[in-house]
């Protein structure tokens, strides 16, 4: 979830503790290499999670009625890297109220497929389904709103559903609403009012990020066509690595 920051620490402390650790260790280089990489992995890991969930403590505590949640991340249906059941105990662990998994949708385009629907609505089915069974006596279960991130001619949208399109029978009308659009990219205007229309919100993923096909769309087109239309913007993306003020400027 703050992978910037993990990435940011462990580049900070390599340098000297690989040298200093690796001296006291009679195994051949490779080895040591690995050892010590395994080491910092697991020190930067614990050193981060103390430090988050120290800070959601203090904002928790300034504001009682504030629900704290990650509201962009992925899991191994598209291109996470743990399970879903692996993010939902980490987001419980860290003291979050919630979690927004934003599995990619990627409608065919130009004769490609990326990631069809159907990766999205399993991601979904697979979230209540750790709810229900959730193992874990020590933590509280944690929420998990049903969402997808869809790349629009413009850029990527995320859409976050009311929990009632958790349950099985309900999950039919995001199928029988979205399954026509699988074969052809939409804009972001058309995609955000089908969130709206189902009861949800929409949110602008990584505005301004340029990449060889739609991914981040820019503040003037949203200044231009989005406002009124969607409900948020990222303000920060530790995976992009910048903090914005985009709300303010859009008056999200």
């Amino acid at each position: 979830m703050d992978s910037i920051n993990r990435r940011g620490f462990l580049k900070r402390t390599a340098g000297a503790t690989l040298g200093l650790t690796a001296t006291g260790l009679l195994l051949p280089f490779h080895t040591k290499c690995q050892a010590v990489s395994s080491v910092l992995e697991l020190v930067g890991k614990n050193y981060l999670d103390e430090r988050i969930i120290e800070n959601i403590r203090k904002i928790k505590q300034e504001n009682p009625t504030l629900k704290i949640g990650e509201t962009h991340c992925h899991t191994t249906y598209t291109d996470g890297q743990y399970p879903t059941a692996d993010l939902m105990q980490r987001a419980s662990m860290l003291g979050l109220d919630f979690l927004i998994i934003t599995d990619h949708w990627i409608p065919a385009h130009d004769g490609e497929w990326g990631w069809p629907l159907a990766h999205s609505l399993a991601s979904i089915a697979d979230s209540a389904k750790q709810y229900k069974e959730w193992n874990h006596p020590e933590l509280e279960p944690i929420k998990v709103y049903p969402a997808m991130e869809l790349s629009t001619h413009q850029g990527h949208l995320i859409m976050v559903f009311p929990e009632v399109y958790s349950k099985p029978g309900n999950r039919r009308d995001l199928v029988k609403q979205f399954s026509p659009l699988d074969n052809s990219m939409i804009s972001m205007e058309v995609a955000a009012g089908l969130a709206k229309h189902l009861g949800g919100i929409s949110i602008i993923a990584h505005p301004n990020i340029n990449r060889s096909y739609p991914f981040g769309v820019s503040t003037d087109f949203a200044k231009q066509y989005l406002v009124g239309l969607v409900d948020a913007i990222e303000d920060v993306s530790t995976g992009h690595g910048y903090q914005k003020n985009y709300s303010k400027e859009l008056g999200l």
